[in-house]
């Protein structure tokens, strides 16, 4: 057997060429330096926030953070946002374009792409060079081929800043293969797996996408996350992803192996996956005890490129603002790797839109989503929870109208330092101001769809509660209000 991939690189040294590489024995190993970077959000000038740039810090790699809730650099503790694009079939592209698509999600700062090692029967089980990921008399055995392409894959990922969720194949009840194995032949390729890179800081593993009942049985899955687990000695988070409308909790709340939770909405492009509550499932796993980190895995997937990208923002801020450490983007043209997948079924639900995946890059929702990172670093991150109880007066009576509502301190105690509600629709909002424990406020408006913030009032008297009237322009909004002696940074987008 190969020796395993290694992608450790300095966290503090300035990022060297690509071309570096050092060749041990089967397989290169490429030792990138990044960019130093700052550990914690510093203030500018003009007096916004100028947030860690997180994209530069995968060679860190990541752990779970002390209050169970959040994911943080493994090295210096700072908080760590996910946001993820999908792309299932990224193995039907040759590397060269593997480049192409990773430096667009780069470059729209996206810091996570998901892919699938075996994505058959949905894709081709072999990828773009003609190799399968899994050979042998019973595909239990890597195949030093794929994986030389993969390990140039997660190399090159961890060049441009992006963490790679490595799953291992699919589930599904008509679109996957893990019911093809033994739990004893899933354990082996978890445990080859794991072993070929363990510790490297930028790859997170997934035992499998769909990977719950009545899909498939919760032995196999188990005996995945446990091969995986072992395979890496611990170095690497694990998790899985649900089937549809559950998380991960519904059925490994007590795999040992289990280091996150995913949740999955509706993903087709039907009228009812927009109007499904992704972010009730983010808060129920947010109330488990004990506390174990959740991201929305899959949710509604983009379609062409004219859609309105109110879609994807609501349903990010209201999974983010129900706690959720991390969010995944998906079109589905990107995940299909349109046209090399293509299943008759497939299409008619998940449309791609476009004739081929590079026309689905740049959609205007593509360009909006990152404006969340800047919200979130500018004001405490790690102490952030959940509280609808803030909104007392204009919560919406759908998805489409909600209004999502976050803050630091104790649930249920008069002790944040600012409050954060995301306004899915124009509405006249009613917030309890109560719950900052100040006597002088400032609060702000923050654009969902610029990144832009507008000032609402400075140094005003706490009175127990803020009355907001609809906006007459834009459609979504987040109002922060805040304790006015904190003195935080206002958002800075680029």
């Amino acid at each position: 057997m190969p020796p395993p991939f290694d992608c450790r690189r300095s966290h503090r040294e300035f990022l060297s060429t690509l071309a570096a590489a050092l060749a041990v024995a089967a397989l290169p190993c490429l030792c990138l330096t990044l960019p130093a970077v700052a550990d914690e959000a510093s203030v500018s000038p003009g007096g916004k926030s100028t947030a860690p740039d997180m994209r530069l810090q995968v060679n860190d790699g990541l752990k779970v953070s002390a209050n169970g809730h959040y994911l943080v650099d493994a090295v210096n503790g700072s908080p760590v946002f996910i946001l993820a694009d999908t792309a299932w079939n990224l193995g039907a592209l040759k590397i060269e374009e593997i480049d192409t698509y990773l430096q667009s999600r780069a470059d729209h700062r996206f810091n996570a792409i998901m892919f699938v090692l075996n994505f058959a029967p949905q894709a081709a089980e072999k990828n773009a060079y003609g190799e399968p990921a899994y050979i042998g008399a019973d595909k239990t055995d890597l195949n030093p081929a794929y994986f030389a392409t993969c390990d140039e894959l997660v190399k090159h990922a961890a060049a441009r800043g992006l963490y790679v969720f490595m799953y291992t194949m699919w589930a599904g009840q008509k679109a996957g293969t893990m019911n093809n194995y033994t739990p004893a032949q899933l354990e082996t390729i978890g445990r080859e797996l794991g072993s070929r890179y363990a510790g490297v800081p930028n790859v997170i593993f997934c035992a499998g996408g769909e990977a719950t009942p009545h899909y498939v049985d919760v032995e196999r899955v188990n005996a995945m996350g446990r091969g995986l687990k072992e395979g890496c000695a611990g170095r690497n988070l694990v998790t899985v992803h649900p089937m549809s409308g559950f998380s991960s909790a519904s059925y490994y709340a007590d795999s040992p192996w289990l280091d996150f939770d995913m949740t999955q909405a509706k993903s087709s492009i039907a009228p009812a996956s927009a109007k499904y509550d992704a972010a009730a499932l983010v808060l129920k796993d947010w109330q488990l005890t004990p506390p174990r980190p959740a991201m929305m895995a899959e949710h509604r997937y983009e379609s062409g490129t004219g859609e309105d990208p109110l879609i994807q923002r609501r349903s990010l801020y209201q999974c983010v603002f129900a706690g959720a450490f991390g969010h995944a983007y998906g079109h589905n043209a990107l995940w299909q790797m349109t046209p090399h997948a293509g299943a008759k079924w497939m299409l008619r639900s998940w449309t791609p839109g476009v004739q081929d995946w590079t026309e689905a890059l740049d959609t205007p929702a593509v360009r909006q989503l990152h404006y969340i990172e800047a919200l979130l670093y500018s004001h405490p991150y790690l102490e952030r929870i959940p509280d609808q109880s803030l909104v007392i007066a204009g919560q919406g009576a759908d998805v489409a109208t909600r209004t999502q509502a976050t803050r630091d301190g104790t649930a249920g105690h008069n002790d944040a330092t600012y409050i954060m509600a995301y306004i899915s629709a124009p509405a006249r909002v009613t917030l309890n101001t109560a719950a900052i424990s100040a006597p002088t406020l400032n609060a702000y408006w923050f654009s969902p769809e610029t990144g832009s913030t507008e000032v609402i009032r400075n140094g005003f008297p706490n009175q127990g509660s803020l009355t907001l009237d609809p906006r007459s322009q834009g459609h979504d909004w987040v109002v922060i209000i805040e304790n006015a002696a904190s003195r935080y940074p206002l958002p800075a987008s680029e």
